[in-house]
């Protein structure tokens, strides 16, 4: 009867756990929805999308006239324009430890400033804390045998909370989102590394690491990142395809790249995008529109992202542009309900990136998210891959988990989330296509 007894129990604290899972992740963000549901590890449910890559589709052709002409659908269809030229400027250099995460790390933070140009039209980044710029934190590695590969990551919490060193720049009104009760929900909802990466474990497999919050340049919000997002881009007179913030953190990762390309301890040949949800979304964008970013690392990126638009479970294009007006431009919300029409889908935009090595990241249980859809982009995707020479997606599976793939699948048990068992994940692609 013991034995019983303790299985309610265990039972009945497994239940409440998942209830209490529901009620707040409905309480803390609308962009996940746990359910009941498992996503299907075989890849099916869906009508055939259209292919990639035309009829006698040659390297050159890609190249040269579809690969442009893709990237021009997916600004005026579904991210909005980008600028037609940048600026960068590494305002300041700042050490603040040479012997952090014991040791293994030089930490600096990097004020850098943006400049986006629609035409003719240059309008600056605001700055932050009173002051020019805004604020990247950059740990590299004490014992790199050369140039270091450099993980760039946009986060969800603002940088004194991504970069927990006490030497890190913060307002007097700073208030923690990994500390306290909210913070400690959101912790164990979206798992304990949310917002702060295991950066130990980073440096010791030889990787540098910069950290950035996009909404201290884009608002994540609303009224607030759409205001902003006009003020910088003063010069496109078309609301419909103005840009999103999804877009604006893409250009974003794009103005990182100006900045470490120009310092020698970075390998020019190892850039990595790295984005969770929203910014898995952005990750992938910036790498479709920025040849120099070498690989992405796109962790349950969802609608707008990695899973296909057309006949999919989960989130739909309606549902998302209505709950997140501000991160993609006005055409994408007006193609709800006609997604078939639409000339470019996810798999087209994952295409962009070949022949450069993708992760796309996944959970069971993340069905908002459709990781079957985002299985069947990267089918899709794959024939590009083929035709440039590389070895493009190896399973047949979504849980055939193979890291040394150009696109590589990764799917765990679980909800929505950056948890302990995806670091290691991130380890073995980063490990197998860029290691140091």
């Amino acid at each position: 009867m013991k034995f019983r007894s303790d299985t309610r129990f265990v039972t009945g604290m497994r239940l409440l756990k998942f209830l209490f899972l529901i009620i707040t992740a409905s309480l803390l963000s609308s962009c996940v929805r746990l359910t009941l549901a498992w996503a299907d590890l075989e890849p099916k449910g869906a009508a055939a999308t259209p292919a990639v890559l035309q009829d006698g589709e040659t390297i050159a052709s890609w190249r040269n006239e579809r690969r442009p002409q893709l990237r021009a659908a997916f600004e005026r269809h579904v991210i909005g324009a980008l600028p037609d030229a940048s600026q960068t400027r590494v305002l300041n250099k700042r050490v603040i430890d040479e012997a952090a995460f014991n040791g293994r790390g030089r930490l600096e933070e990097w004020t850098i400033s943006a400049t986006a140009n629609f035409d003719g039209v240059a309008v600056e980044t605001a700055g932050v804390m009173d002051r020019d710029g805004f604020l990247v934190q950059v740990v590299i590695p004490n014992d790199a045998p050369g140039p270091a590969p450099i993980v760039m990551m946009q986060t969800f919490c603002p940088w004194w909370d991504a970069m927990p060193h006490e030497g890190v720049s913060r307002p007097e009104d700073a208030r923690s989102m990994s500390g306290g009760f909210l913070g400690g929900v959101a912790t164990y909802v979206f798992g304990r590394f949310i917002c702060t990466p295991p950066y130990e474990e980073i440096l010791a497999q030889g990787f540098a690491v910069a950290t950035f919050f996009p909404s201290s340049v884009a608002p994540d919000s609303a009224d607030d990142g759409l205001a902003e997002l006009r003020r910088l881009s003063k010069g496109h007179g078309d609301d419909e395809t103005r840009w999103g913030a999804v877009g604006a953190w893409a250009w974003l990762y794009g103005r990182m790249t100006d900045a470490f390309e120009a310092d020698d301890r970075f390998d020019e040949n190892a850039f990595i995008a790295w984005g969770h949800s929203r910014y898995g979304k952005a990750a992938l964008y910036a790498a479709a529109f920025d040849d120099r970013i070498d690989g992405v690392i796109a962790h349950q990126s969802g609608t707008g992202g990695a899973s296909l638009n057309r006949d999919k479970p989960g989130e739909s294009v309606a549902s998302m542009t209505e709950n997140y007006p501000h991160w993609f431009a006005i055409a994408y919300a007006n193609a709800a309900g006609r997604e078939r029409d639409m000339s470019v889908d996810q798999h087209h935009l994952l295409a962009l990136i070949a022949p450069r090595p993708i992760m796309l990241g996944n959970a069971r249980r993340d069905v908002w998210s459709d990781p079957n859809g985002a299985f069947r982009a990267a089918q899709g995707a794959e024939p590009v891959w083929r035709l440039l020479g590389a070895q493009g997606l190896s399973q047949t599976r979504l849980n055939d988990w193979s890291p040394e793939a150009d696109i590589a699948f990764w799917i765990r048990p679980g909800t929505h989330g950056v948890v302990e068992e995806d670091w290691p994940a991130f380890l073995e692609f980063l490990d197998a296509h860029f290691g140091p």
